[in-house]
């Protein structure tokens, strides 16, 4: 450790799903004190996401400094050879996280419930609360003693309740703030008793109500309590760091925007024919007929029996697929039916969407990664391009272009080989969302969202600074085209640490 570390402080509040236009549309009137001293006295501006934006991939971007191809998580899940899906969460020991690296050279870190952080520290130094989407985790029976005296067992898992009607959006709002105000006090209560360096606490109750609000005439009602109890926090902080001369940054993973509709892909690439559904699907389709079978299939996939699947490795998962392919086959007698990735007939499919629904999809040529693959390798450039354009040219209801853009995703992941990486990328305008499971035997190819979509995720989310210790140009900062990944390299450079990151991206200040 080297003397020059001694005597700073940084304190990084993350939050998630924080867009700059809910925080600057709003501040003023709902009295959101911490987000204007960053506005008036610091910076607040936009910082640019992962592809696709998202909590996945973003935060391990934060941590680290590296792009998802580097760090492993490119989304919730990632797809397996045999076209099923695994769960994904982030792995620090292929690329470690800003608190480690800090921790070797002797700075001690408190770290309060880190989105997709969910194994406890490596290094010692380094007080944790594991985040979303695991329970939490305690790093010591002593953090774990503080948080109980607050009553606070991790983030709360209430989107079913929401979705079932047994929980109103006021009462969901009630308890995310609840929570946010926990784990304030957890965090005030542990700086109180121990000199760190480095303090990051993370809430993400945002992102989850603004997922169900956000195209609602009264959203603000739901949101706006959650963010200005992180104000409060944030105002905490600012006049903490104010005595000691020291950083406060502020950050968000992603943005948030309401949603009007969503627009089906898969749909899309069968009617485009890259996509082929089974035939046997495909006849019950046209019949209309209602299915029982395809009933309880829907039952099974969305119970307890997900997390039973997600723990089967790879060969069960299969097993898993095929029996119910097989033993619950079968579409909804209603316009609409879910599809899943064993519906396609992969002896038919060049291309397939599938992981999740976000703005941004993934989309994959069906070739020799694959168990069933048919795209050879001579064909892969010429059908990636064939695909840009088709997507290029779907058009909206107005006949206005719907597609923001579409790319090869080669450029983006850099031929990882942690996990089989899209092949084709395609951003939705603001407004919409694509969605990788929906089909209407109407052909129709727009669909109103969901209520767990009524707000989805945008590019840009937010960077806040202010320093009490150092004199920076905030306008020369406000120019520039930030980053993810510039947060890791701007927090190690803070306290003079070398570490590795992508070089492409530097510190901020």
């Amino acid at each position: 450790m080297v003397d020059i570390l001694k005597g700073k402080r940084l304190y990084i509040i993350g939050i998630d799903a924080a867009p700059l236009w809910i925080i600057k549309e709003n501040y003023e009137r709902y009295s959101m004190k911490g987000f204007g001293k960053l506005i008036n006295n610091g910076v607040l501006m936009d910082l640019l996401s992962t592809i696709p934006p998202m909590t996945g991939p973003s935060w391990p971007s934060m941590y680290t400094g590296f792009r998802p191809g580097e760090h492993g998580v490119p989304d919730f899940f990632r797809v397996l050879p045999n076209y099923t899906k695994d769960v994904t969460y982030y792995n620090p020991d292929i690329k470690e996280p800003f608190w480690d690296v800090l921790a070797r050279e002797g700075l001690k870190s408190l770290v309060i419930t880190p989105a997709m952080m969910v194994r406890l520290p490596k290094e010692d130094g380094v007080d944790m609360i594991t985040g979303f989407p695991l329970p939490a985790r305690f790093s010591s029976e002593r953090v774990r003693r503080i948080a109980k005296r607050y009553r606070f067992n991790g983030e709360p898992n209430i989107e079913k309740r929401i979705k079932s009607g047994e929980l109103s959006l006021k009462g969901a709002s009630d308890i995310y703030v609840d929570s946010i105000k926990k784990r304030a006090a957890i965090t005030r209560d542990l700086m109180s008793s121990n000199n760190y360096d480095i303090v990051f606490t993370c809430f993400t109750e945002t992102d989850r109500i603004q997922h169900f609000s956000l195209n609602l005439k009264d959203w603000k009602s739901y949101v706006l309590p959650l963010y200005q109890e992180i104000s409060k926090f944030i105002e905490f902080i600012t006049d903490k760091a104010e005595r000691e001369g020291a950083r406060v940054i502020v950050v968000s993973d992603h943005g948030a925007q309401p949603i009007k509709e969503k627009f089906l892909m898969n749909s899309w690439l069968i009617q485009k024919g890259y996509a082929s559904l089974k035939p046997e699907l495909n006849s019950q389709i046209e019949a209309g007929s209602d299915s029982m079978r395809y009933r309880i299939r829907e039952r099974v996939i969305r119970s307890k029996m997900r997390k039973v699947y997600d723990k089967l490795p790879a060969s069960g998962k299969k097993l898993a697929k095929n029996i119910i392919a097989k033993t619950l086959a079968g579409a909804s007698g209603e316009d609409y039916t879910r599809i899943h990735d064993f519906d396609f007939d992969m002896s038919k499919t060049r291309a397939f969407s599938t992981i999740s629904n976000w703005t941004v999809c993934s989309i994959y040529l069906n070739d020799s990664r694959f168990e069933e693959g048919i795209v050879k390798r001579g064909e892969r450039e010429r059908i990636k391009r064939k695909l840009i354009r088709d997507i290029m040219s779907i058009k909206d209801k107005d006949g206005k272009r719907l597609m923001v853009r579409a790319f090869d995703a080669d450029d983006y992941y850099e031929n990882t080989e942690l996990f089989i990486a899209p092949d084709v990328m395609a951003e939705i305008k603001r407004g919409y969302f694509i969605d990788v499971f929906g089909y209407l035997k109407s052909g129709g190819l727009f669909m109103k969202p969901e209520m767990a979509k009524r707000g989805d995720h945008m590019n840009e989310g937010i960077f806040g600074l202010i320093d009490y210790g150092m004199r920076l140009d905030y306008k020369r900062i406000s120019r520039k085209k930030l980053y993810v990944y510039s947060i890791s390299p701007t927090v190690t450079e803070y306290f003079g640490v070398k570490a590795s990151h992508d070089t492409r991206y530097r510190s901020i200040a």
